[in-house]
């Protein structure tokens, strides 16, 4: 606060965010450098049940003032003219102040009391941005978690010097802090409850709030109640405002689109747009790249809200038809954004598999709208399984993973689905929705896979063999085999996984379904190739090859090409497989697919085709990185970055070379790949001068 500044500033943010605490240390520092003479402070109340009213404030100012009461005018306009004069006045006798407005609730309630004149300075603070005082504001935000772990250091060693507690809780005092929401008030309870109890650790008392039924009944230490914080912001809402306020509780992930929120209000777009600015004012929700949420612990306060509401009308203790209403516009609401989420992910994953030939046109343009959209849904949207199991909408809950799946295995976000695939299974169980179950069971196994949990993986597809043979569903119980087939491979039951792919494919030609012949055909090729039997390899890769071609399939022609081409070089037969990379390329030209199907592609034949220039077969493999980068594949992109990295070597170019290598050797030691990440580094090693 320099003296070529404006004249006012506002310090805006949170309830318990401490901005009267910041205020009142910046005002004791300024006077203290001598940029003002003195400082008046006075406390609005703004949030209170009765608000101090202009006149009111400017009565005390101009006592502070040295005005005697007699001399005060009656009408608020008449005080803020004599309190602009008195102000004139000081600074004509080389006095310059800071006015201090504590807890202002709107810009009407400080306009008067503005100084008039940039020889004096006003900060005010606000629960509330106040944008139409031509102010410099300032949003204040919670605290970072390191300078939240200081302050609960700060205060339990202010109250006693020797109390180490904060220091010796190690990931405790950190656990804690995170509990609070990093919020000062919060912390400041937290660290008052400890005092208060010297023998409780911070983990204790982290424990306790982690398994609280409600953290805001525990953030209470007598004096000072982070509930009743919230209350005096949430009670100055309109009716309208205050509704919204709630209904943002039963969004299932961390944040909300605009398009969610009007869905879920089921208001219009214009009355949706004004009311998220206001609360977003108030400090009430949070926007950032047009999402809005809210701190954790306002989150819980207006989850409580709407519980209160529920529990009050469920037991029918006294309430009126208003409370009735208010638990079905809950329900009602909650059940308008999980259709909304489980609709719109239908219509964007039918991009993946159609591209731009999509079968709701109107909903996404293309691809990469489509991806666009689940990426910044993705949360959002594996959280509404568990929020529609929670609330009984089965239908949701069994649906969701199965439009999912293609997305998130895509992307190589297995954890996801088998979190959201879990719950489906035990759903359907328990529901006695057999197929929903089998086919849980299924993509759960398949994920399972994935993530490298094969024991896991085995008997979740063992699970749903038998479910599919219990219901006689051929078709089914053979692409349930399949997958078991292609486990036992991965866990190297060679012989085995043979054994079941034989009888899959048996099945599969009974039933006449191409598309799963040649699935079947592809892992039987992997099955032979592991075996050593590099001809019925090849036979069974060209003839998987060609029934993908028969069905226009072009990623899966080219991936069965792939396989062939491998059968073909381990045999000794490099130029048939050279010839056969050639045609898995030309297959992959036409395909619109998944990128991580991409990349193994261009990377088969990187290493495949020998006639390549080195400029070529590293043109390949950059684009086989980009396809990883697309499709978040950690793992393979490692693989191909190695590649890169041992190109380059070939080249001659040992800083390019090095680049890529150490990026590969960071990808396997965060993937825990251990042996990977050890032979990179050893190459490494010798490219040191």
């Amino acid at each position: 606060m320099t003296s070529d500044t404006d004249d006012r500033n506002v310090i805006a943010g949170l309830a318990g965010v401490g901005k009267t605490a910041l205020a009142l240390a910046c005002g004791h520092a300024a006077v203290k450098a001598g940029w003002f003479s003195g400082s008046l402070f006075i406390d609005l109340r703004g949030y209170d049940e009765s608000p101090i009213r202009p006149g009111q404030a400017l009565e005390a100012l101009l006592r502070a003032l040295g005005v005697e009461s007699a001399g005060i005018p009656a009408a608020a306009e008449e005080r803020a003219a004599l309190y602009r004069s008195v102000l004139e006045d000081c600074a004509d006798q080389g006095q310059r102040l800071l006015i201090m407005a504590d807890n202002a609730a709107s810009a009407d309630q400080v306009r008067l009391l503005l100084p008039g004149s940039r020889r004096h300075q006003v900060l005010i603070t606000s629960r509330h941005t106040l944008p139409t005082l031509n102010a410099r504001l300032v949003d204040l935000a919670v605290l970072s978690p390191e300078a939240a772990v200081a302050l609960l250091r700060h205060a339990l060693q202010r109250a006693n010097p020797v109390d180490r507690r904060v220091l010796e809780a190690g990931d405790g005092a950190e656990e804690l802090a995170g509990l609070c929401g990093y919020l000062p008030l919060a912390l400041h309870i937290s660290a008052a409850l400890l005092i208060l109890e010297p023998d409780q650790t911070v983990g204790e008392l982290a424990a306790e709030l982690a398994t609280a039924r409600s953290r805001l009944s525990l953030l209470d230490d007598g004096e000072r109640a982070v509930r009743a914080s919230f209350d005096l912001s949430y009670r100055r809402l309109p009716p309208d405002h205050a509704e919204l306020f709630r209904l943002m509780a039963l969004s299932p992930g961390p944040d909300i689109g605009l398009e969610a929120v009007v869905v879920l209000a089921a208001r219009p777009l214009p009355a949706i747009r004004t009311m998220l600015r206001a609360l977003v004012q108030a400090h009430l929700l949070d926007c950032v790249n047009r999402r809005w949420s809210m701190h954790d612990l306002v989150r819980d306060y207006a989850t409580e809200l709407v519980h209160e509401t529920q529990q009050a009308a469920a037991h029918g203790a006294g309430q009126d038809e208003a409370t009735d209403a208010a638990e079905l516009l809950h329900t009602q609401a909650c059940n308008r954004l999980l259709e909304h989420y489980a609709t719109t992910a239908l219509a964007a994953s039918a991009h993946l598999t159609t591209g731009a030939c999509s079968s709701a046109p109107d909903e996404f343009a293309n691809q990469d709208e489509a991806l666009a959209w689940l990426d910044s849904e993705r949360v959002n949207l594996t959280a509404s399984v568990t929020a529609a199991a929670a609330i009984g909408h089965q239908g949701i809950a069994l649906r969701l993973p199965v439009i999912l799946y293609d997305y998130l295995i895509w992307h190589g976000y297995f954890d996801d689905l088998i979190a959201v695939t879990t719950i489906a299974c035990g759903l359907a169980h328990q529901t006695g929705a057999l197929a929903a179950e089998a086919g849980a069971w299924n993509n759960l196994g398949i994920a399972l896979a994935e993530a490298s949990r094969y024991e896991e993986a085995v008997l979740a597809h063992r699970r749903a063999v038998d479910l599919f043979a219990s219901m006689d569903n051929h078709n089914e119980h053979g692409k349930a085999l399949n997958g078991l087939g292609s486990v036992l491979r991965d866990s190297g039951e060679l012989a085995d996984a043979r054994q079941i792919h034989q009888e899959a494919l048996a099945i599969q030609r009974a039933c006449g379904d191409l598309q799963e012949q040649a699935a079947v055909l592809n892992n039987l090729s992997l099955d032979h190739q592991e075996l050593g039997n590099a001809t019925a390899a090849c036979t069974a890769a060209e003839e998987a090859a060609s029934l993908y071609q028969q069905l226009g399939d072009a990623t899966n022609e080219a991936k069965a090409l792939c396989t062939a081409a491998f059968a073909l070089q381990a045999s000794g037969q490099s130029k048939e497989a050279q010839a056969v990379c050639e045609r898995a390329i030309e297959a992959a030209s036409r395909a619109v697919g998944n990128p991580r199907d991409e990349a193994a592609i261009l990377m088969t034949c990187a290493e495949l085709l020998t006639d390549l220039t080195l400029q070529q077969r590293i043109a390949y493999l950059v684009q086989a990185q980009a396809a990883c980068e697309r499709a978040n594949a950690h793992d393979l992109c490692a693989h191909v970055l190695s590649a890169i990295g041992r190109a380059w070597i070939t080249a001659g170019d040992t800083r390019q070379a090095a680049a890529h290598l150490t990026r590969a050797a960071r990808m396997f030691e965060d993937l825990g790949l251990a042996s990977e990440a050890a032979d990179v580094r050893e190459l490494l090693a010798l490219l040191q001068p």
